[in-house]
């Protein structure tokens, strides 16, 4: 008899929902669980009925539109990859995904990409955007005409969408600052960029590190905190000003411009006394945290946030099933110098 995902939970001792997470690799699964139930399937010798599931919805054409800001580099690849990764292994249903891109904080042009998406027949949205007024009416929107929009990336928590896929960047902030704490003396006066209260990722980072750096007993209103919009200008200037403060000893890098950071850092001959901590784990930031240049970096799982958007998008058309929960967010590890990957 062929065995069954019921037949797995019951000698797995668990739920059928979580022998189903751990067939679609969903995270929130304790790690002896998920062995338990893979040496159970391996035991029963399951295999999932893909070509049954593909003949049963290959009928229906789904339609799905990624709206993303203009990304290069690392964070293109990695997102490009969760796409790449999600039409593979759902290339027998009858699926397309179009990826629609506008510039960082052009509101204007990332309402119209949400309209063109909407005529080009997109059934379900996986949106990165800004939260604001803006975006939110459109969300409203897209709600009442019952296109259903998946967040990732950066969240807009008081919108109308499904749920969030990306980084717990409260949370991230909270272990940041525990980081941050251990290398901190009263008299201190650390740095926190960010890129800016619309950006609600940093914005929540900034938020958290503050909040435990207060918990811990450190004067969180002796931080400085600059709003340098991703820009490498704006915060090489933000940095050079910062460091003209002797009391200047620690640096949290909450946005993406860590290049101006370690060079205005180096240009000031400030390297032995101020101590750098990032976010995410790019080529170069992986080069500085080698060099010696970054002390620590946070990192975060960009291809599985665009990967799991759409598979929540593509799950809720086929199945007319919402996600179980309102947020997917992975686990954020700690990366030093003899943790981050080598360079290729």
């Amino acid at each position: 008899m062929r065995a069954t995902i019921k037949m797995i939970a019951e000698k797995a001792g668990v739920s059928i929902g979580t022998v189903d997470r751990v067939l679609h690799d969903r995270p929130y699964v304790k790690a002896e669980v998920r062995e338990r139930i893979l040496r159970v399937m391996e035991e029963l010798d399951y295999r999932p009925n893909r070509m049954a599931s593909a003949l049963a919805l290959s009928g229906t054409p789904r339609h799905l539109t990624v709206i993303q800001p203009v990304w290069a580099g690392y964070v293109y690849e990695e997102m490009a990859a969760g796409v790449a990764r999600f039409l593979e292994e759902h290339r027998d249903f009858n699926v397309t995904v179009e990826v629609l891109e506008y510039p960082q904080e052009d509101v204007g042009t990332c309402l119209r990409q949400m309209d063109e998406a909407v005529r080009s027949g997109a059934q379900a949205i996986a949106l990165c955007a800004t939260d604001c007024l803006e975006i939110r009416e459109k969300l409203a929107e897209l709600a009442a005409r019952q296109v259903p929009v998946v967040t990732f990336n950066s969240d807009i928590p008081a919108g109308d969408r499904m749920c969030y896929v990306g980084e717990d960047a409260h949370h991230a902030g909270r272990v940041a600052g525990d980081i941050a704490f251990k290398f901190l003396r009263p008299g201190d006066h650390p740095l926190v960029v960010y890129a800016g209260p619309s950006y609600a990722g940093h914005k929540a980072r900034t938020e958290g590190f503050l909040e435990r750096l207060g918990e811990l007993g450190f004067d969180s209103g002796a931080c400085r905190v600059a709003a340098t919009h991703n820009n490498y200008d704006e915060t090489y200037a933000a940095v050079k000003q910062a460091l003209q403060d002797p009391a200047l000893t620690y640096i949290y890098m909450a946005n993406r411009s860590v290049p101006a950071c370690v060079r205005a850092i180096e240009d000031h001959g400030a390297a032995e006394r101020v101590r750098v901590l990032a976010h995410d784990s790019n080529p170069l930031v992986g080069q500085f945290l080698r060099e010696g240049k970054v002390d620590f970096t946070i990192d975060q799982d960009l291809a599985y946030q665009s990967y799991q958007a759409l598979t929540l998008l593509f799950r809720f058309l086929a199945e007319h099933k919402a996600p179980e929960q309102e947020r997917f967010c992975p686990p954020s590890p700690i990366l030093s110098a003899e943790l981050v990957p080598e360079a290729n």
